[in-house]
C-alpha cells in the first residue's frame, strides 16, 4: 500500500501501512469500497470530515456554491453506500459553529454523525443542514477524527474535505506522521475543491493529489468513479414527482424508509421529476421533502419483484413571493429593509440584492429567512444601475431557486474624508479624524502605498466611533491612512502617511538576582501592545520569559527569570512584538532563606524569617513533604514583610515550610517542620 509514512520518509514507514491521499470523496470512498476492498473484507468504518469554514461560501468558476457541490456530492455517496452489517459511517464537521474570529474558532470540530452503523436519513439531513461559517482547522480534525475511529477493529478511513489550506496554525504533515507512529492504520483521503495553487501545495507529498474546480467536473468524475458492488437482490425504483401537473425540475427530494427496518433508502434524481434507486423487496413509506410544501409521507409501498415498481406523486403547488424594498434609494454598502408575503408557511429562503438582469445565481450578500411573511435587512452592493431584491427559496437537493423579485431601485454614492497627521513615529498610536457612510463592516486603515484594498497593516471599525485610533507601523516609510468601505466597497477616501523612526532605548541594572523585581527605565512608542520583556540572550525577537506592558507607565517593574545566566531587556513593539531596544542583564542565581521552628504545634500560628528575591506573587506556605510545587495550605506573601506568620495543619505529621517563585512558578527553598 502507498501509504502515507513512507510518502514522506517517516522512519515508522513499516508500521503505518493505512495512510493514503486522494482526493474527491466520493471518488475515494468509492475506490476505497470497490477496487481497492480485499474480497474477505469485514467491517469498515469510515469519518467523513467536512470542511464547514467560511470560505465554502465562495462560488466555483461554475457559479455554483462550494458548499452546494460538497453537498450534492456527499448526498450521492451516502445515496450508494451498500447497507452492510460491516459497514459504520460517522460525519465529523469543522467550522460551522463558531465565526472565523471567535476565540474558538481553532476547536470547532464536532462528530455530528457518530461512526455506528449507516444512519443514512441522518447523515443526508445533517449535511444538507450544515452552513459554512468559522475557520479551517484541518490538523485538528484529523487528530479527532483519528480518535473516532480509535475503537474500531477493522478497516479504517478518513475522508475529508476541504476548499483551502490550514488556518490553525496545524500541521498536518506532523500529525499524519505522529499517526502512523502510534500505529493508527487508517486510509486518509483528502478532497480539493477550487484550491488555490499554494493551498495544493500544502498538501504536496503527504500523497496522490488532484483537484476538481467546478460542479460539472465534480459531477463528471463522480460518474467515473462509483462502483460500489451490486446489492443482493435489489429491484429498480422510480419516483415521478409533478408540481401543477408537470414534471417537478427541482425543489424535491425522496427517501424510501423500509418498514421492517432495513434502512433507509435515498432516492437519486436521474431526470426533471424523475427519482430512481434500488432497494431490496419489501414494505416501505416514502418520504418527499418539498421546498414549496411541508414533507410529504406516502405509506404503505410495496416492491415487488413482480411489480413495475414505479411511484407518482402530486407536490405542493409552486409559489411566487412579493417584495417590497425601503428605502428605495439607499447607499451603497448600506442595508435595506425588505419586506416578503406570499411564500410558504414552511419555506427556507436567502434574500439577496442584485444587479437586475445578472445570473440567478449570483449571491452578494445574502440574508436567511422562514415562514410565509416577514422581513430581512439586506447588505446593498457596490453597483452602478438598477438593482433588485430577490427571494431565493432553498431546494432540499442543494442550490436555490429565485421565486420572487422586487421593483427596480437604485443606490446611491457614498463619499469619505479623512483628517490625520501627515507625519507619525513608528509605533505610535494616532488619532484620525472621518467623515464617511459608516456602513457596517466600514474601516478606516493604514495600509503600504500602492496595496490593493483588502490589505492593511493596522485597522479599527468606523462604528467604533470617531476620532478612530490606530498604531504606525514600526518600520520607517510611506503608507495611506484610508477610508475601506465595506462589502466590496473598496477605498473611499486615502491620505499620504510618513512613518519616521521613534527614539527607543532600554536602561536596566548590570547585574540582578534571578526572581526579583527589576526596575527598567524606558524611552519608546508606548503603543497599545507594546511590552517590557525579560529575553534568553540571542533568543528570537518573539521570545520572552517575564513581561509587562508599557502602559503602566516608566519605570516598568519586571520579574527576573530564576536561572542564572545573560539575558536581554527588550523592547517589544505592536502585534509583531518587532524588538526596537535591549539591554543586557547578568541575573544571578537566587539566593534563598528560611528561618522557621522544627517543631510546632497542630493549628498553632507561628512565625517564619526569610531572605530572598521577593519577586512578585512570591510566598511562604508549610505543606506535606513531598507535595506538588503549586500546592500550598497556609500562604505569606513576602510582600507582607520580612517576619511572616504562618497556620499549622491541623492534622500532625512531617511537613517543610516553602519559599515559592510567583514568577517562576517553583519551590526555591524549603525546610523540615514538624506538626504535633
Amino acid at each position: 500500500m502507498n501509504c502515507l509514512a513512507e510518502a514522506v520518509g517517516s522512519p515508522w514507514a513499516a508500521r503505518a501501512r493505512g495512510l493514503r491521499t486522494a482526493l474527491l470523496v466520493a471518488v475515494a470512498v468509492s475506490l476505497a469500497w470497490g477496487a481497492a476492498q480485499p474480497p474477505d473484507a469485514g467491517r469498515t468504518d469510515v469519518v467523513l470530515v467536512l470542511d464547514a469554514s467560511g470560505s465554502m461560501f465562495n462560488e466555483l468558476p461554475d457559479g455554483r456554491l462550494r458548499i452546494t457541490a460538497a453537498k450534492e456530492a456527499l448526498a450521492a455517496f451516502v445515496g450508494r453506500l451498500p447497507g452492510s452489517a460491516g459497514l459504520n459511517v460517522g460525519l465529523r464537521v469543522y467550522g460551522a459553529r463558531t465565526m472565523a474570529l471567535d476565540p474558538d474558532a481553532c476547536l470547532d470540530s464536532e462528530l455530528v454523525v457518530p461512526v455506528a452503523g449507516l444512519e443514512r436519513e441522518l447523515l443526508l439531513r445533517t449535511v444538507q443542514g450544515t452552513e459554512p461559517r468559522g475557520a479551517t482547522p484541518i490538523a485538528y480534525s484529523l487528530e479527532r477524527a483519528a480518535e473516532d475511529l480509535q475503537a474500531a477493529t477493522g478497516r479504517k478511513l478518513i475522508v475529508l474535505v476541504t476548499d483551502g489550506e490550514e488556518s490553525c496554525g496545524g500541521d498536518l504533515r506532523a500529525v499524519a506522521e505522529r499517526l502512523a507512529g502510534e500505529g493508527f492504520e487508517i486510509d486518509l483521503h483528502v478532497i480539493g475543491l477550487a484550491l488555490t495553487p499554494e493551498a495544493e501545495r500544502s498538501f504536496q507529498g503527504i500523497g496522490t493529489f488532484q483537484s476538481v474546480s467546478s460542479a460539472a467536473e465534480l459531477a463528471e468524475a463522480l460518474g467515473r468513479a462509483v462502483e460500489l458492488p451490486a446489492a443482493p437482490e435489489t429491484l429498480r425504483v422510480t419516483v415521478r414527482l409533478t408540481r401543477d401537473g408537470q414534471p417537478a425540475a427541482d425543489g424535491a427530494s425522496v427517501t424510501f424508509v423500509a418498514a421492517l427496518g432495513a434502512g433507509q433508502h435515498a432516492l437519486r434524481q436521474s431526470g426533471p421529476g424523475e427519482f430512481e434507486g434500488d432497494l431490496p423487496a419489501g414494505g416501505y413509506t416514502a418520504l418527499v421533502s418539498d421546498a414549496f410544501g411541508a414533507p410529504s409521507t406516502f405509506a404503505g409501498l410495496t416492491v415487488a419483484a413482480d411489480a413495475e415498481n414505479e411511484f407518482a406523486f402530486e407536490l405542493a403547488p409552486a409559489f411566487e413571493v412579493d417584495l417590497a424594498v425601503a428605502p428605495l434609494d439607499p447607499v451603497k454598502g448600506g442595508e435595506v429593509e425588505v419586506a416578503f408575503s406570499g411564500a410558504g408557511a414552511d419555506a427556507d429562503a436567502w434574500i439577496t440584492v442584485a444587479p437586475v438582469g445578472a445570473p440567478d445565481d449570483l449571491l452578494l450578500a445574502v440574508e436567511g429567512v422562514r415562514g410565509a411573511s416577514g422581513v430581512a435587512r439586506v447588505r446593498v452592493p457596490y453597483e452602478d444601475g438598477e438593482l433588485e431584491a430577490r427571494y431565493h427559496l432553498l431546494l432540499p437537493e442543494g442550490g436555490t431557486r429565485v421565486v420572487g423579485r422586487s421593483a427596480a431601485f437604485t443606490a446611491r454614492a457614498v463619499e469619505a474624508t479623512l483628517d490625520a497627521p501627515a507625519e507619525v513615529a513608528g509605533g505610535v498610536e494616532f488619532e484620525v479624524a472621518f467623515d464617511g457612510p459608516d456602513n457596517m463592516g466600514d474601516m478606516v486603515v493604514v495600509a503600504p502605498v500602492g496595496a490593493d484594498a483588502a490589505t492593511f497593516l493596522a485597522y479599527t471599525f468606523t462604528s467604533f466611533g470617531a476620532p478612530a485610533r490606530l498604531v504606525a507601523p514600526v518600520d520607517v516609510g510611506e503608507y495611506e491612512v484610508r477610508y475601506v468601505g465595506a462589502a466590496g466597497g473598496g477605498v473611499l477616501a486615502s491620505r499620504p502617511l510618513s512613518v519616521v523612526a521613534s527614539e527607543v532605548s532600554v536602561t536596566a541594572p548590570a547585574e540582578v538576582m534571578g526572581g526579583s523585581q527589576v526596575s527598567i527605565d524606558w524611552q519608546g512608542p508606548n503603543g497599545p501592545q507594546d511590552m517590557i520583556v525579560f529575553a534568553p540572550q540571542g533568543s528570537p525577537q518573539d521570545t520572552f520569559l517575564t513581561y509587562t506592558f508599557t502602559l503602566f507607565g516608566v519605570p516598568s517593574m519586571l520579574d527576573a527569570p530564576v536561572d542564572p545566566g545573560p539575558y536581554e531587556v527588550r523592547y517589544l513593539s505592536g502585534a509583531e512584538r518587532r524588538p526596537l531596544a535591549s539591554a543586557v542583564v547578568n541575573v544571578t542565581a537566587p539566593v534563598v532563606s528560611l528561618d522557621a521552628p522544627a517543631e510546632v504545634g497542630a493549628g498553632a500560628a507561628f512565625a517564619v524569617g526569610w531572605t530572598g528575591p521577593d519577586g512578585s506573587g512570591d510566598y511562604v506556605t508549610i505543606v506535606p513533604v513531598g507535595a506538588a510545587d503549586t500546592d500550598y495550605l497556609s500562604v505569606a506573601f513576602t510582600a507582607w514583610g520580612s517576619s511572616l506568620d504562618l497556620t499549622a495543619p491541623d492534622a500532625p505529621g512531617s511537613y517543610e515550610v516553602r519559599y515559592f517563585s510567583g514568577s517562576a512558578r517553583k519551590v526555591l527553598a524549603s525546610v523540615p517542620v514538624a506538626v504535633r
